[in-house]
């Protein structure tokens, strides 16, 4: 459980920048205008998620012996 919630933060946090980022860096002005102005709007929702995600991945995290 903890490994696939890891993965589920890597593509939450790569899937976002690749939305917001990828157009402007491949060259489509207008098209890369419009989805990071949607980044800027989805920013907050986005950090939420990486908390969530965080805590489950902490709380799933097996005990480690001492």
């Amino acid at each position: 459980m903890n490994l696939a919630l890891r993965i589920l933060l890597l593509l939450w946090v790569l899937g976002y920048l690749l939305v917001a980022c990828g157009p402007i860096l491949g060259g489509h002005l207008i098209i890369g205008a419009v989805t990071l102005v949607a980044g800027i709007a989805l920013f907050i929702p986005w950090l939420l998620g990486i908390a969530v995600l965080g805590f489950l991945i902490w709380i799933t995290n097996p005990a480690r012996p001492r």
